[in-house]
């Protein structure tokens, strides 16, 4: 038998901000907000604890999600992106779909936000 609670804290161990993550304070008419911490508690507590590249990307979630409530351009252009996102019926796990959708959406923001320097004008 399984003891789910132990895997749960081994996981809890990997995601730091997790607590963090599903206390954030958001606008109750703000829907996509709510939908992203409900998946990234499903993603994150489906995880097998023995896979190495399946802890990997809920750590690499964790990560885009803290980013999702900190940076207000991602969260617009993850919104944007999750608004017209389309999931094939041939797709057997939604959840790991839309989770390594979110994951590739921050590595494409991240690579231009490193490249981009913001440098501002004064007058």
């Amino acid at each position: 038998m399984e003891n789910r609670y132990l895997e749960n804290k081994i996981i809890l161990k990997y995601c730091k901000d997790y607590y963090k993550i599903i206390n954030e304070e958001f606008n109750e008419l703000d829907y996509m907000s709510d939908k992203i911490i409900q998946i990234y508690q499903s993603f994150i507590f489906s995880v097998n604890i023995k896979s190495k590249a399946e802890i990997k990307k809920a750590t690499d979630l964790n990560t885009a999600i803290v980013r999702y409530f900190e940076d207000r351009e991602f969260r617009t252009i993850l919104n944007n992106f999750l608004s017209s996102l389309k999931v094939s019926k041939k797709e057997t796990d939604v959840i790991a779909f839309i989770a390594k959708s979110i994951i590739k959406e921050y590595d494409k923001y991240m690579e231009g936000f490193t490249r981009n320097l913001y440098i501002p004008r004064w007058i």
